[in-house]
C-alpha cells in the first residue's frame, strides 16, 4: 500500500510540472496590460482642474450614488481576491460523529493543499483580473459622470443665455411696435405695418416662453445630476488640448475599451480555470478525536488525494463554453474599438467644423448689428420704415442665437473628445480609485 501511495504521489507531482495549454497563461497581477497608459503620463496640454467649473464637476461626481456604489464594488473585488487566496492557507474544521453506541465523538481536522494542478492559482488569477475589470469599469463610469455633469452645466448656461437673448429681443421689439402703434394712432402708419409689427412681437413672446421652458427643463436635469438647485454658473473654460497622440493611441486609452479588454482577459482566465478543474488535488491532513474515537493514539496524519474521474461531461462542456465566451468577448472588443475610432473621428471633425462656423456666426452678428444701425439711420432721414428696422432686428437676433448655440456646441465637443480618450478625469482633477490588484 505504501509503495502504491508513493507511485501515486510521484505521478501527481509530475503532472503538476506539465506546461499550461498553449494559448493560455495565468494572470500576472504585477504586469500592467499594454493597453493601460503608463502611470503619471500626461496626455494634456494644460489643465482646468483649479477652476470653479472643474470643482463643480468634481462635486457632482463625488456625491453621485453611482460613484459610492462603484467604490464599494472596487473594495469588494479586492476582498474576493483575499478570499480566494485563503485556499492556500491551512484549513481547520471541527465536526462531531456518533459511535455505534450513540456516543458523540469530537473530531478536529487540519488540512493543507500541497498540489492541485494550479486550480487555486487560476482562480486567484481570475479574481485579480475581475478586480481590475471592476476598477476599469469604475473609471469608465467616473468618465461618463464627469461628461454628464459638463453637459448639464453647458446646457443650463446655454438656455439661460438664450432666455436672456429672447427677453432682450422682446424688449427691443416692444419699443418698435409701440412706436408703430403711436404713429398709427396719429394717422401716420398703415394697418399692414402695424399688423406686421404685432406679429413680430407675438413671435418674440413665443420665443421667450419657449426659452423659459427650456431653462426649467435644464434646471430639473441639473437637480438630478447635482442634487441641488443651480446658482451662479461658473465660466466654462475651453477644454485642454490633447498632446501629440495618434488616433490609435487615443482610442486605446479609452476607459470603455480598456474595460472590454479586461473582460476578454477574464474570459481567457475562465478557460484556464475550466481546463484545470479536472486536475487532481493532493492535501496533507491531520486529524484528532481526542482519544474518544477509533483513531489510533488519538491522532493520525495522512495524505488525501481527490481525482475527478467522471463528471457527466460537464467539465468538457465548461471548457467549450468558456472558449466560446472568450471568442464573443474578443469580437465585442473589436466592435467597440471600431465604434470608438468612429466616434473620435467624428468628435474631432465636429470640433473643427464648429470653430469655423462659430467664427462665421460671430462675423454675422457684427454685420447684422451694422445693418440694424444702418436701418435706423435710414429711418431717421425718412428712407426706411419701422418694419425694415424690425427685419434687421430679427436677423440680428437669429445671428446672436446661433452664436450662443454654437459656443455651447463647441464646449461640449471639446470635452467630448476627452471623454472618449478618458483624459477628462485628469483634466478636471477627478479623484480616481486605486487599482485593487496593485
Amino acid at each position: 500500500m505504501k509503495a502504491w501511495l508513493s507511485v501515486l504521489i510521484t505521478t501527481i507531482v509530475l503532472a503538476g510540472c506539465t506546461e499550461d495549454i498553449p494559448g493560455t497563461q495565468s494572470f500576472d497581477p504585477t504586469a500592467k496590460p499594454v493597453e493601460v497608459p503608463a502611470s503619471g503620463r500626461n496626455n494634456l496640454k494644460g489643465s482646468v482642474a483649479h477652476t470653479d467649473f472643474a470643482e463643480l464637476v468634481r462635486t457632482s461626481v463625488a456625491t453621485s450614488p453611482t460613484t459610492a456604489a462603484g467604490t464599494a464594488n472596487v473594495l469588494a473585488s479586492k476582498s474576493r481576491i483575499v478570499a480566494e487566496q485563503g485556499a492556500f492557507l491551512p484549513q481547520i474544521e471541527a465536526e462531531t460523529s456518533l459511535t455505534s453506541g450513540g456516543d458523540p465523538v469530537p473530531i478536529l481536522r487540519l488540512s493543507q493543499i500541497i498540489y492541485d494542478g494550479g486550480k487555486v492559482n487560476s482562480r486567484v488569477g481570475l479574481r485579480q483580473i475581475e478586480a481590475r475589470q471592476t476598477w476599469l469599469s469604475e473609471l469608465s463610469e467616473l468618465n461618463a459622470l464627469s461628461f454628464e455633469a459638463i453637459e448639464t452645466i453647458v446646457n443650463l448656461d446655454r438656455n439661460r443665455r438664450l432666455e436672456q437673448q429672447a427677453r432682450q429681443n422682446l424688449d427691443r421689439t416692444d419699443i418698435l411696435v409701440d412706436d408703430l402703434q403711436s404713429r398709427f394712432d396719429a394717422g401716420a402708419g398703415s394697418v399692414a405695418d402695424l399688423l406686421a409689427g404685432q406679429g413680430r412681437r407675438s413671435n418674440a413672446e413665443t420665443e421667450l416662453a419657449q426659452a423659459q421652458t427650456e431653462v426649467e427643463l435644464a434646471i430639473a436635469n441639473w437637480v438630478e445630476v447635482f442634487g441641488t438647485r443651480p446658482g451662479l454658473i461658473p465660466t466654462i473654460p475651453p477644454a485642454p488640448a490633447l498632446a501629440g497622440s495618434s488616433a490609435h493611441e487615443m482610442v486605446e486609452r479609452s476607459p470603455r475599451l480598456r474595460t472590454q479588454v479586461a473582460v476578454s482577459q477574464v474570459r481567457q482566465q475562465e478557460v484556464i480555470v475550466a481546463e484545470r478543474a479536472t486536475r487532481p488535488t493532493l492535501s496533507a491532513i491531520l486529524e484528532t478525536d481526542f482519544d474518544q474515537g477509533f483513531i489510533d493514539d488519538g491522532a493520525q496524519a495522512r495524505l488525501g488525494v481527490t481525482v475527478p474521474i467522471y463528471q457527466g461531461g460537464s467539465s468538457r462542456a465548461n471548457v467549450k463554453t468558456a472558449r466560446a465566451n472568450l471568442q464573443q468577448s474578443q469580437a465585442d472588443e473589436e466592435e467597440l474599438r471600431r465604434e470608438l475610432q468612429r466616434n473620435l473621428s467624428r468628435a474631432l471633425k465636429e470640433t473643427n467644423s464648429i470653430q469655423r462656423r462659430l467664427a462665421t456666426a460671430r462675423r454675422a452678428v457684427e454685420i447684422n448689428e451694422q445693418a440694424l444701425d444702418a436701418a435706423r439711420g435710414q429711418f431717421n432721414i425718412g428712407r426706411s420704415t419701422l418694419v425694415q428696422i424690425l427685419d434687421a432686428l430679427r436677423e440680428l437676433n437669429l445671428a446672436q442665437v446661433r452664436v450662443i448655440q454654437l459656443e455651447a456646441q463647441a464646449r461640449r465637443a471639446e470635452y467630448a473628445v476627452l471623454a472618449v480618450t478618458g483624459d477628462i478625469l485628469d483634466a478636471l482633477g477627478v479623484a480616481q480609485p486605486t487599482d485593487p490588484t496593485l
